[in-house]
């Protein structure tokens, strides 16, 4: 990441203590990796990264931050507990190139939402469904 993280509409929500996301993902996308993102001194930092998805919901875009059980390997460990606000990135493979696609997570958005099942909340706060997440990109208005 050169420039920092390009926002795009992004869902988490907390199943007990551990931080799902639900990014945005085309049909004809493979997930490749995730990373967490922030801005610090002097520009960008990554504070934790995974490669190669274990999941069927991993590989389209739905994991738990920082856990072995969604990615088969950790390239950045987090040292200590997730800051109150960052970028998540999606890294992904789209028309032969792999690139990049940011969520910014607001912690304190999900520890106040009061989500059912199959929600998520932005960091705007708005409640969403998976569908309605994966519908925001134009790669899926497409018929």
């Amino acid at each position: 990441m050169t420039n920092g993280p390009v926002e795009t509409p992004s869902g988490f929500r907390l199943d007990g203590s551990a931080l799902v996301v639900a990014m945005p993902v085309c049909r004809d996308e493979t997930i490749t990796g995730s990373e967490i993102v922030v801005r610090g001194e002097g520009g960008f930092k990554t504070i934790w990264s995974a490669r190669e998805p274990r999941t069927a919901e991993a590989r389209e875009g739905v994991f738990q931050v920082n856990s072995p059980r969604d990615f088969a390997t950790v390239t950045k460990e987090l040292s200590g507990s997730l800051p109150k606000t960052f970028y998540l990135e999606l890294v992904h493979i789209r028309d032969g190139e792999e690139t990049t696609r940011s969520g910014y997570v607001d912690l304190d958005k999900a520890r106040s939402a009061e989500l059912a099942d199959g929600e998520f909340v932005t960091h705007k706060g708005d409640v969403m469904t998976r569908a309605e997440i994966d519908a925001q990109l134009s790669c899926n208005k497409r018929k």
